[in-house]
């Protein structure tokens, strides 16, 4: 009963949103081309499918190799032992500040929780009160709402910038805000964007950074899938290689195993920040959802696996491969698409498959595709697409089930 509930526990009792349920609900009948080919796929989840065996094989390797002693049995550090908080600072040093580093990362500058979304709870738990607004370049990962708005209480305001991360619409979200009253604490973005895998130039990320300084406010870079940069063309710039002098306080990144790893289900994700006071306050937080100690001496271990390098690279080809299945299949489909560079999704265009203009046709046309052609994928609505009609499909799947989605949502007739 509600009635006995607090106002704060009143507002956390939803149900499954409508993608979850679509996914979960379905988890027991799933496609395979033999066993269920009238099975579900899911198109909706945001996780790669492509490198499974080879993860696998990788874990039962360091596994193996693993040192087992009693501290794998006992509480470490609720924010990551120093073990793990040391490999994922080497790690992400070279990932993200390069070969020849202006400024070094530590175990002090890493703070471990269970997923990328704790990371993001934990910063804007942080750096905002209740009421407070971050402004995210739109479209965005429908997540961050929950990320940052559940328990932290921070406002997300969507801002149509464009791949440019433009200037004047940043200012006019900024105006408008302070305008209402409203205190913007900081930017959160996405790098590379999801759900476009756009990736950011130098100088688009620059010019955001210089945003955030005029105003004096914090920048937030979600970089869980930086390590799935499937263009060769392209060329993927970690925020923090950028930041200047005076200001990498006010800076900070996110990641986790989730995705670049295809490790969705470790739950293992991180903070990057060089301001002491931020982790330190983070280390309290992260107490109440600490990753398993024998999970992080496994991940240690990983982090240094030899073979990895090569399974990464891998999983690289075959997004590439996978995207470019899928992008063939929209074109025969005349469904125009925001072509992607990174990620494991890409975002169309099926407006002209709607019955008519709006959100609630975008809804419609969603759960025909989910019921009917037994496809999920996630309706634009969700990430604060520019019109109604957009989708994203995560195609990080074997190229028989890519095929299968290909043909069944080749079955849609266009409406207008």
């Amino acid at each position: 009963m509600k009635d006995s509930l607090s106002q704060r526990g009143r507002a956390l009792v939803k149900d499954m949103s409508p993608l979850m349920h679509a996914d979960f609900s379905t988890r027991g009948d799933q496609y395979h081309p033999e066993k269920n080919p009238r099975g579900h796929i899911n198109m909706g989840t945001a996780e790669t499918h492509l490198i499974n065996d080879d993860v696998i094989a990788l874990l039962r390797t360091v596994q193996a190799r693993m040192p087992l002693h009693a501290k794998t049995l006992h509480y470490d550090f609720f924010h990551g032992s120093v073990e793990f908080r040391t490999a994922i600072a080497d790690y992400w040093g070279r990932l993200a500040l390069g070969k020849t580093p202006k400024r070094t990362l530590t175990a002090d500058n890493v703070v471990v929780g269970a997923g990328c979304s704790l990371a993001l709870e934990m910063l804007a738990t942080m750096l905002g009160d209740p009421g407070d607004v971050f402004l995210i370049p739109a479209p965005y990962y429908s997540g961050f709402v929950d990320d940052i708005h559940d328990r932290a209480g921070i406002e997300p305001v969507g801002v149509h910038c464009a791949e440019t991360l433009d200037r004047d619409a940043l200012e006019a979200a900024w105006r408008d805000q302070t305008a209402a009253g409203k205190r913007v604490k900081a930017v959160l973005f996405s790098s590379p964007n999801n759900p476009t895998g756009a990736v950011y130039s130098l100088e688009a990320i620059r010019g955001l950074i210089d945003f955030c300084m005029d105003k004096d406010i914090d920048l937030i870079s979600d970089e869980i899938y930086a390590q799935t940069i499937h263009d060769p063309e392209a060329r993927w710039i970690s925020t923090l290689s950028l930041v200047p002098d005076g200001y990498e306080t006010r800076v900070h990144a996110t990641s986790s195993f989730a995705k670049d790893f295809a490790l969705s289900g470790f739950r293992t994700g991180f903070a990057l920040s060089f301001n002491q006071d931020m982790v330190k306050g983070m280390h309290g937080l992260a107490y109440y959802s600490a990753v398993s100690t024998h999970t992080q001496a496994l991940l240690t271990e990983l982090l240094g696996a030899p073979e990895l390098p090569n399974i990464l690279k891998k999983n690289r080809q075959t997004l590439r491969s996978a995207y470019t299945l899928m992008e063939e299949c929209l074109q025969k489909m005349a469904v125009p698409i925001m072509p992607a560079k990174g990620g494991i999704f890409v975002f169309a265009n099926f407006s002209a498959y709607m019955d008519a203009t709006g959100f609630e046709a975008e809804t419609r046309l969603w759960e025909r595709i989910h019921k009917e052609l037994r496809v999920n994928i996630s309706p634009g609505r969700l990430f604060d697409a520019p019109a109604p009609g957009w989708f994203r499909i995560c195609f990080a799947h074997p190229p028989c089930v890519v095929e299968e989605a290909c043909s069944r949502l080749g079955q849609l007739e266009k409406q207008k």
